[in-house]
């Protein structure tokens, strides 16, 4: 019981540090980490073995965000941006191009490259920098959850759980759809939303347009996804293919981004994922999860909902995976969909979400934290639901995955 305890303590001291110290807090959970096996409660071994599944993850992270960067470099959100900027309708161009960049490159890269672009893009239009940067956090998990490398929770899950991009497309596309839809109303009727749908079109752009950047980039972009869909299916490893993407866009760029790798960010998942292997076999929790029943799914998706937001997504789903069935089921799509869209209601709910933060406070976008609850809880609770009844709809016309 005390060894319980313990291994809880740990786990919340090292998420409530990543909230309240953001300058320091990403060193916190490797140190815990290293206490959990110091005072025996997860042995060396047992920690090898609980880091194994997210090395080929993290890889793809640490050439994911760096891709990002080289496309940015390569003036291809830049264009975007600057085409999307003249337009009537950019507020919700803003809003798929967050979705799309959240699904095909991956969530914590959509909030790194895109949050900065957002804020020049606020300053354009001269409208409200919150409102518009809110946009890739709120698509960071609204749209995470349609493709195996749209969240590290679902590259983590799909060889754990034998999963495959058709089953995801299959069985999280639609309830992806019904996150991103109603979470767009939602964010539309944001007090911050008064009024700037409706701003003063951004005046012409003095820079000529860049066509190259924009096909190169998207040849690259459509190349990239095209193999991280193939690799996920055929055995090989994302990653792999997001290297390739970023030598290639090192070539063009001649820029070698190695101060945007987020080893940080690695190390800190490092250490979230052994304090969560040091609770995982002493909590009984396989009561709690493998069921396919309707209530069941809806059981399996309020309990990793709750603990994405208690104690950050990542650890949730590292607890609940051992206790999962070891194949394609009902119950493992219900986790990830609340492990994946529910984490907005804290700012402690995802890594992407405390990259967000970062980000936002250096480029000087004011704000409380208490604003930020006041904001996603209004967006994240009724995309919750209507993800949620996607889902159960798909479990009585579909087969048992």
């Amino acid at each position: 019981m005390l060894s319980t305890a313990g291994s809880i303590l740990l786990l919340v001291a090292a998420v409530a540090a990543l909230i309240w110290l953001p300058r320091i807090g990403f060193l916190i959970p490797p140190v815990l980490a290293a206490v959990a096996i110091g005072a025996g409660l997860l042995g060396p071994r047992a920690s090898l073995h609980a880091l194994s599944p997210l090395l080929a993850p993290l890889g793809f992270v640490l050439a994911a965000v760096p891709l990002a960067v080289l496309l940015d470099e390569l003036g291809f959100f830049e264009e975007l941006a600057r085409r999307i900027s003249a337009g009537r309708h950019y507020l919700g161009a803003c809003w798929v191009l967050a979705g799309l960049v959240t699904m095909l490159l991956n969530l914590d890269a959509a909030v790194v490259m895109l949050t900065p672009l957002y804020l020049r893009l606020a300053e354009r239009r001269h409208v409200d920098a919150l409102a518009l940067c809110l946009q890739p956090l709120l698509l960071s998990c609204l749209a995470s959850s349609a493709l195996p490398i749209s969240n590290l929770t679902n590259l983590i899950a799909t060889p754990a759980l034998g999963l495959s991009s058709v089953g995801f497309v299959v069985h999280l596309g639609l309830p992806t759809l019904a996150a991103t839809g109603v979470g767009w109303l939602a964010y539309l009727r944001l007090p911050r939303l008064a009024g700037i749908a409706a701003a003063t079109p951004a005046p012409p752009s003095r820079l000529s347009a860049d066509r190259r950047a924009l096909v190169l980039g998207g040849i690259i972009v459509a190349a990239c996804v095209a193999g991280f869909l193939a690799t996920s299916d055929l055995g090989g490893a994302p990653w792999e293919v997001a290297v390739g993407g970023d030598l290639v866009l090192i070539a063009l760029t001649r820029r070698v981004p190695l101060r945007v790798v987020p080893w940080k960010s690695v190390g800190t998942v490092l250490g979230l994922g052994i304090l969560a292997a040091s609770i995982a076999h002493r909590l009984a929790l396989a009561g709690l999860f493998g069921t396919s029943s309707l209530l069941g799914m809806l059981r399996d998706l309020g309990v990793a909902s709750i603990g994405a937001n208690l104690v950050n997504n990542l650890p949730a789903l590292l607890v609940s995976l051992p206790h999962l069935p070891a194949h394609p089921s009902w119950s493992a799509w219900a986790v990830l969909l609340g492990a994946n869209v529910a984490p907005l209601a804290l700012p402690s709910g995802t890594l992407a979400s405390l990259l967000w933060l970062e980000t936002v406070h250096r480029l000087g976008v004011s704000f409380s934290e208490r604003e930020y609850l006041g904001l996603a809880w209004k967006v994240a609770l009724p995309s919750l639901i209507a993800a949620a009844a996607a889902l159960l709809a798909l479990r009585t016309m579909l087969p048992t995955p």
